[in-house]
């Protein structure tokens, strides 16, 4: 094992001199990656020496550099990517299934997603480009992996769950997945049936007497066991701190939010969270994150604000590689999943949040309240990492009153062993000024809330509140008093069934009423990022095709443009006779919407390609300026106007590329 560089754009050089394969100049990497030194070129040297550190083991020849040129010799370097890059879908149709099945198990996440640059356009451009082409290849390698093994369906079952987690609107592929449950399920009763009832085989000569047993007698041996285990990965956030997080089970990704107190190798076997790991896990690909601060991720981190909390959300979810999730959020982690929710409506498939509150104890300005809970924040700073648990007690007795002696040791040494005094009252504070209150009307994702009617750490009214200023949300009260639900309490089997049926279809629960949502813009100027488009083709530059046949071929690839866009984070501002304007950094004030628009960009032109097999052609234009809002009213929808120098700019330079055609 060899450690990589510490430093981003050392590890982003080494990787992009290890795809391009031939010799790169020296004035190209420093205009790519050091545009603001004042030595770019030092800054080259510095990144090359710790690169060669790395690469040359023996005898050298690997790194070769010299005054004007660089190059990676990776003859003898393997890549993992290498045998994925430059397959079209022939090439894919032509391999054997386990040919297949090896290069889906060669994807572990998006490509190079724990190194984006934005401060480096040029290789965010080629980072984007190359990770769209890799993408492309992922669908098609789990499709023809699924439609070849539609009569194992045990074995295609876990590539339809990973491409549903690709593409989740696929209805198509929802029907698949339904199916092939349902014929695993079959095929496994049957397989048990048969090893119950087929006789041991004889050796040659002999006569099988069969056994008889009384009915009375018979006893079905349980299904053997499944073992579950846990990946533990690491990555690291915008602003340096070190996460650890964990993937269990198969099937859609769930994850679940960092809370008061984790520790992913202690949750594991404990007594307290082990039923909720292997409840979950048993239908989903279950993604678990210690909160930093916590477990083993940083201990010692410099900040710990609401806003970085978000922040490591998006972050393990970019790190695990997934376009689109559904969110689990308990107790502290149910403010996080709506703000993630409300930034990220695109990328979550229903929201699930049980024991939550929406305003930190400081924020609902209950002076009786303020004044207990600051007692107890100087019980956290004074007896928290003493040997006698008797301060940790008072927490253990609110969080899970109805626990078993075993569970309450559990819980008393796991406050200890998962976070220092200094750090469990930063956080214990933090959490007292969090407020998301404004942001429930913006939630516009399929949401459960689920509370305990007895819980004293988060009263249950909390819980109906919460779920009443949420549009279309759902609100299952459960009959228990403990914060933290315990595996043999009926109330935790309510909880996972009511989770399990939810996240199956969350999109039913979802009834809204009332006018449409606004984008929560609260300004009438804003800094944003254009996105000009038009879909062109052979027909179009000849003008000798009906245009009604132009209508009816262009139509499902504007609609597909539309939907890429929007998957992104655009909004849609005009679409018509071919041509799509878009906005990106409407809904939220952000410093990506730029990145965030390029990336649009190419993963539309990948879409149009590969709808139309090279047949039409995507026409782009993108520009970033101050703007001004003007939002519509009707009956039916909303309807958004900007107006400014970026949206001509952008259109301007869609319009330049026809010209220069």
């Amino acid at each position: 094992v060899v450690s990589l560089p510490p430093s981003k754009k050392t590890r982003a050089l080494l990787a992009y001199l290890a795809l391009v394969e031939r010799p790169q100049r020296r004035e190209r990497l420093c205009e790519m990656f050091w545009e603001v030194p004042d030595d770019p070129r030092g800054a080259l040297r510095w990144s090359l020496s710790k690169i060669r550190q790395v690469v040359e083991l023996g005898d050298g020849g690997i790194l070769e550099a010299d005054r004007n040129a660089v190059r990676l010799n990776t003859s003898e370097i393997v890549l993992d990517v290498a045998p994925l890059r430059g397959l079209g879908a022939r090439d894919i149709e032509a391999l054997e299934g386990e040919k297949l099945e090896a290069l889906a198990g060669a994807f572990r996440g998006g490509f190079l997603d724990d190194l984006s640059l934005p401060r480096c356009p040029e290789f965010e451009a080629w980072r984007i480009a190359t990770a769209d082409e890799l993408h492309v290849t992922h669908l098609r390698i789990l499709r023809v992996l699924v439609d070849r093994l539609a009569d194992e369906p045990a074995r295609a079952l876990p590539y339809a769950h990973v491409l549903h987690g690709l593409e989740p609107e696929d209805e198509a592929l929802r029907a698949d997945i339904r199916r092939l449950s349902e014929a695993a399920r079959q095929s496994a009763m049957v397989q048990s049936r048969a090893s119950r009832t087929e006789p041991a085989a004889a050796p040659s000569g002999e006569t099988v007497t069969p056994q008889v047993w009384p009915a009375a007698e018979i006893q079905l041996r349980p299904p053997p066991e499944r073992v579950l285990a846990q990946e533990i990965r690491r990555c690291t956030t915008p602003d340096g701190a070190r996460l650890a997080y964990s993937l269990s089970g198969q099937g859609p990704p769930l994850v679940r939010a960092a809370h008061w107190m984790s520790h992913l190798e202690l949750e594991w076997d404990s007594p307290v969270w082990k039923h909720w790991i292997e409840g979950l896990s048993a239908h989903y690909q279950l993604i678990r994150y210690d909160q930093r601060g916590n477990g083993l991720s940083d201990r010692y981190p410099a900040d710990l604000s609401f806003e970085a909390m978000v922040a490591d959300l998006e972050s393990i979810i970019d790190a695990a590689g997934l376009r689109r999730v559904s969110l689990l959020g308990i107790s502290q982690g149910c403010a996080v999943s709506i703000a993630y929710a409300v930034r990220h409506p695109e990328r979550v498939a229903g929201m699930v949040l049980y024991g939550g509150f929406t305003k930190g104890w400081r924020k609902r300005g209950n002076q009786r309240e303020i004044a207990r809970r600051e007692a107890m924040g100087s019980l956290i700073q004074e007896g928290w990492g003493q040997d006698d648990p008797v301060f940790r007690q008072m927490f253990t007795s609110l969080f899970i009153p109805e626990a078993t002696p075993e569970q309450r040791n559990w819980y008393n040494e796991l406050q200890r062993n998962t976070v220092s005094p200094e750090i469990a009252h930063r956080i214990f504070e933090e959490g007292a000024v969090i407020d998301v209150d404004e942001l429930l009307p913006r939630v516009r994702v399929p949401t459960l809330v689920m509370h305990a009617t007895g819980d004293a750490v988060i009263p249950f009214d909390h819980g109906q509140a919460m779920a009443g200023k949420i549009p279309g949300a759902r609100f299952v009260a459960l009959d228990s008093a403990n914060h933290v639900l315990l595996g043999h309490e009926p109330a935790f089997a309510t909880f996972v069934e009511e989770t399990r049926r939810f996240l199956a279809d969350p999109e039913q629960t979802q009834q809204l009423a009332g006018p449409p949502a606004s984008l929560g813009i609260n300004r009438s100027r804003q800094y944003i990022t254009v996105l000009a488009t038009e879909v062109v083709s052979p027909m179009h530059l000849l003008e000798t095709e009906d245009p009604e046949v132009a209508i009816r071929e262009f139509q499902p690839v504007e609609d597909r443009v539309i939907e890429v866009v929007e998957s992104h984070g655009g909004v849609v501002t005009s679409a018509a006779d071919g041509t799509i304007t878009a906005a990106f950094g409407l809904a939220r004030a952000t410093e990506d919407h730029a990145y965030l628009a390029c990336r649009a960009a190419l993963a539309a032109k990948l879409a149009v390609e590969e709808l139309s097999q090279g047949g039409i052609q995507l026409r782009v234009g993108i520009d970033t300026g101050e703007v001004i809002v003007r939002q519509q009213w009707t009956t039916q929808a909303s309807k958004v106007e900007l107006a400014g120098a970026a949206p001509r700019a952008a259109n301007r330079l869609m319009r330049a590329l026809h010209r220069a055609t």
